[in-house]
């Protein structure tokens, strides 16, 4: 029996689901739909495609969730303790309903792909004129089904696992099945289809960073296979370890990372800054192909969160957009301060002033350390610019992967196999040779990745670091520190520097200056500061303005830090337990009737 009401839902949601591409209907849907007839040409096959995308858009989805369920890092901070905030921090409800909405659009989006994957093999487009359109279709549902489970398998650990579309007769509440083997079926199955996708670029209707390319499948990969190869808490044992054939499957990880490397096909923007800059133009960068995929969302609607959930604050500045513009997820001067102060990634990355105040000027960062923001995302560098009142989202793209991870995951797997190689240290070089002014290369990346070579420990540290430069903001820490076991040390690390940070007592951070000194340019908008990296006498400087810095923290500030902030920051984390996952919603385990339950919460 044709299962026709799932598949009539389907194709609603093909033509009116929240897409990030724009479909008009312009003729009737029959009454009647079945498995032979809904995959009958290639345009419905490319929409059926399109229905599986469009899960990911949704406001509850990673457009709007994605910052909070990746924050409470050494880097990444939510200051904020409300019930939306539970996402952020390790004391997450199973009664909070964004738990049952990520979790069901996910499964939404997984069934979508399974019938594409049920069907689309089937059809007459298999074999006909558009057989390798349908195949690279067909590859698209393989990687987008196994991108949903790779989410939630962060999130959940073992999971119900779904291969085929569900039918009348389906069990909508089976078993959970073991993490680990559901990353050996995926990783294997996204390898059967990487010859059906194209590199980026290889056809006009490629030229696209927001539809799965061969680089992402191959990146996808690998990633997948470094986590599993990585450690993560278990179910009912509550053990932390890593997959059971971790040594074989970092050999995949290093294996598709050296590929897309020798492909020529992507490579890294020359500058940092204009990296992100082109993703506020809504740019797809087709010279350098940087980024190798994202999620496409549309401007100034409900999507577009990056920038207003995590960016520079804009607010009450009429020039950019009045609208609700002040970041739930923040960074601190510790993470400022990290950087080489020669680092070109730093003032990308979090700056020492924001807009906040109507006159349109850039503003000092108040000494509290409350509102230290993650810039790479930024109103001002929107083209168009947003005036007027409007422009509360930026509808910036979410990031998922660029080049520069599958560079430093081949840095990081060479040398977990055969040590810090000429080629593991080329690749971390390779990295930093961006990060620094070409004059300082014999110090900065000759001389640095020389002396980080030393032991495997030793470079397994540098990536540790250079990870945090170079993605901060782009929400990979959390689940870096989990995969490496070491998400309690960095939590720990985090506070102490913190503290030392505010009460001036560790002589490395003798160079933080205790007055910043600044003065306006010649556009009366934009900040020159004088000494971000070095402390002046508390004396006045003709031209420049002073203000007291983080050292110089009132006593009401440092009783906030030491009775609210350091309270909310990693609230609910027990590092004897690890627990790092979330619970299923109680709707889920209620209505599963005792075939699930919160086994992975310690």
């Amino acid at each position: 029996m044709k299962n026709y009401i799932k598949l009539i839902v389907f194709v609603l949601l093909m033509f009116f689901g929240n897409s990030c591409e724009e479909f008009e209907l312009t003729s009737s849907v029959s009454s009647t739909i079945t498995e032979e007839n809904l995959l009958s040409n290639i345009d419905f096959a490319d929409k059926a495609v399109i229905a599986i995308y469009s899960n990911f858009a949704n406001f509850a989805m990673l457009t709007r969730n994605y910052q909070h369920f990746f924050s409470d890092t050494d880097i990444e901070i939510c200051l904020a303790d409300s019930y939306l905030d539970q996402t952020a921090h390790y004391y997450l409800l199973a009664e909070n309903r964004l738990v049952d909405q990520v979790w069901t659009y996910f499964y939404q989006a997984i069934e979508a792909a399974n019938i594409l994957i049920d069907n689309l093999p089937k059809s007459a487009l298999w074999n006909g004129p558009d057989q390798n359109k349908a195949r690279r279709y067909y590859g698209e549902a393989i990687t987008l089904r196994a991108f949903c489970y790779f989410h939630l398998m962060m999130w959940w650990g073992d999971l119900p696992f779904f291969t085929t579309a569900t039918q009348g007769d389906s069990d909508f509440y089976p078993p959970k099945t073991d993490r680990d083997e559901i990353y050996e079926y995926l990783i294997k199955e996204l390898k059967d289809i990487e010859d059906y996708m194209p590199w980026m670029g290889g056809s006009d209707d490629m030229l696209t960073t927001e539809r799965v390319t061969k680089g992402f499948v191959k990146g996808l990969r690998a990633k997948m296979a470094l986590c599993y190869s990585g450690y993560s808490l278990r179910n009912k044992t509550f053990e932390t370890r890593r997959g059971r054939k971790w040594q074989e499957y970092i050999q995949i990880a290093n294996q598709e990372c050296k590929e897309i490397m020798e492909s020529g096909i992507h490579n890294m923007n020359p500058s940092f800054e204009n990296h992100f800059r082109w993703l506020h133009a809504d740019k797809m960068d087709m010279t350098f192909k940087e980024t190798i995929f994202d999620l496409g969302v549309t401007k100034n609607r409900g999507a577009g969160h990056f920038g207003l959930i995590i960016g520079m604050d804009f607010q009450n500045i009429y020039k950019y957009g009045i609208n609700r513009h002040t970041s739930l997820i923040r960074t601190t001067p510790v993470y400022y301060y990290s950087f080489d102060k020669k680092d070109l990634r730093r003032d990308i990355s979090c700056e020492l002033y924001h807009y906040y105040n109507t006159n349109g000027k850039q503003t000092i960062q108040g000494n509290h350390c409350g509102n230290f923001a993650l810039t790479k995302w930024r109103k001002n560098w929107c083209e168009p610019l947003f005036t007027g009142i409007t422009g509360s989202n930026l509808g910036v793209n979410v990031p998922i992967m660029r080049y520069t991870e599958v560079v430093l995951m081949f840095a990081e797997t060479e040398n977990e196999i055969n040590g810090p190689t000429a080629e593991a240290k080329e690749a971390l070089a390779s990295v930093r040779r961006r990060a620094f002014p070409s004059e300082l290369w014999p110090e900065k990346v000759d001389h640095y990745v020389d002396s980080v070579s030393t032991s495997k420990e030793n470079f397994f540290n540098a990536i540790v670091d250079e990870r945090a430069w170079e993605f901060g903001g782009e929400m990979l820490r959390k689940w870096d520190l989990i995969r490496w076991n070491i998400l309690g040390p960095k939590l720990r690390e985090f506070k102490e520097n913190m503290l030392h940070l505010i009460n001036d007592d560790d002589p490395k951070y003798a160079h933080v200056p205790t007055y910043i000194f600044y003065k306006y340019q010649d556009d009366d908008e934009t900040i020159e500061i004088l000494n971000k990296d070095y402390r002046l006498p508390s004396t006045e400087i003709p031209g420049y303005t002073r203000a007291t810095w983080i050292s110089l923290m009132s006593t009401s500030n440092r009783n906030t830090w030491n009775n609210v902030y350091f309270v909310r920051f990693s609230r609910g984390y027990d590092e004897t337990k690890n627990n790092h996952l979330f619970p299923i919603s109680n709707i889920q385990i209620t209505n599963s009737r005792g075939a699930w339950e919160n086994d992975q919460i310690p």
